[in-house]
């Protein structure tokens, strides 16, 4: 049998290419400290942030009354205590506002109390109808609902 002859590889391990733990660890402070100083502008709400949330949750709360009374036949009534800056659906819970929203309400004396605006919808497809300004200092919404078809409409005021 023949002898082969072998020579051992050399391995040059200085021109390897990759990163060093040193860099891989200044890349994940700068990106750290990055995301420690944009987070908190973006998550900050700002007056008109708050009122427009409260706006569109004020028009998704009547528009479910709205569906629920004509799928169960039973009347539905959305009522907001303007003092406590609150909103609920019958039995369901309760969608709270900011301090910085105001509540201003225009609805039939039936469904009004001390401090109390509800809007009733029927299971034929009116509503004791009404009007809701959700505003602040700088821009306000009106929340208007149709007596005659229980329509819910959301317009922009400036």
């Amino acid at each position: 049998m023949a002898k082969i002859a072998t020579t051992a590889l050399k391995t040059d391990n200085t021109n390897q290419a990759g990163y060093t733990l040193m860099e891989l660890l200044v890349v994940m402070v700068i990106i750290a400290l990055a995301t420690a100083v944009i987070a908190p502008r973006l998550i900050i709400s700002s007056p008109t942030k708050n009122v427009k949330n409260a706006a569109i949750q004020l028009t998704a709360l009547y528009k479910k009354g709205r569906v629920l009374a004509l799928r169960t036949g039973v009347s539905q009534v959305v009522i907001i205590d303007t003092v406590n800056k609150a909103a609920w659906l019958n039995d369901q819970g309760k969608v709270m506002f900011d301090d910085s929203v105001d509540i201003d309400t225009i609805t039939a004396r039936t469904e009004s109390g001390t401090d109390l605006a509800g809007i009733r919808f029927f299971p034929d497809g009116t509503s004791t109808g009404g009007e809701i300004t959700v505003s602040s200092d700088t821009i306000s919404y009106v929340i208007s609902v149709i007596w005659a078809n229980a329509e819910v409409r959301l317009e922009t005021e400036k």
